[in-house]
């Protein structure tokens, strides 16, 4: 029993130890994330890049035997943490859990939510995302401010996507362009109205839709 009490303590003096390695990297990666953050401020580069982050996560997950989601699952906290030396970003959501876990999912402990009950109530010189399931309402918002999907969560049984002003760039063939057509295109895919539907294909799957008058409405990077 002493022996395994022994052996206990020295492995939780190992733990420490890599724990405060841990915490000294985090340190120095929100320094450099601060001088990032002071660079983009100059130039007004937007602060919350998706397809960065999913980028990092493969990169990650490359290097490791830990899945890309895996990866994500944790990691969002640090980058939360590091992203509100930049700032800590608004977002309109409804007034329901769903949205909240949502939110918190997508960005982490430090993002300020901010509640609605119809888009009209959005300020849009102070909120720059928001948090929303589909819907008509939601397609004319978009199409009227010339916003933009950037991602989606899944909490539940629920699907919420993430929309802004700020465009994705899409930087692999698997991400996910959303677009609207007058058709089913997409296996995944959202009704609006008759003759209006939301289809969901990869970069790749969209190369064979070049003729068809299809009107993109964002990407989602594919983790």
């Amino acid at each position: 029993m002493i022996k395994i009490t022994g052996d206990i303590n020295k492995l939780r003096d190992e733990i420490d130890a890599i724990d405060k390695k841990i915490i000294d990297l985090i340190l120095k990666r929100m320094d450099i994330v601060h001088q990032v953050g002071l660079t983009k401020s100059k130039s007004k580069t937007r602060i919350y890049v998706p397809e960065r982050e999913v980028a990092i996560y493969k990169k990650l997950s490359s290097c490791s035997n830990l899945s890309s989601k895996e990866i994500q699952s944790f990691y969002t906290e640090i980058i939360s943490v590091c992203r509100k030396l930049e700032d800590t970003l608004n977002v309109g959501i409804n007034r329901d859990i769903f949205s909240l876990l949502g939110v918190k999912k997508i960005f982490g402990e430090y993002v300020n939510p901010i509640f609605f009950n119809t888009l009209n109530e959005i300020d849009l010189s102070s909120i720059h995302y928001i948090l929303l399931k589909f819907s008509k309402e939601m397609i004319d918002f978009l199409l009227k401010n010339n916003w933009y999907i950037i991602n989606k969560i899944d909490v539940e049984e629920e699907t919420l996507y993430l929309f802004s002003f700020y465009k994705n760039e899409i930087l692999n063939y698997d991400d996910i362009i959303v677009f609207l057509y007058k058709d089913i295109l997409s296996e995944d895919h959202i009704k609006i109205e008759n003759n209006l539907f939301i289809n969901f294909l990869s970069r790749k799957q969209t190369e064979k839709l070049k003729n068809l008058d299809i009107n993109i409405i964002g990407f989602i990077p594919n983790i």
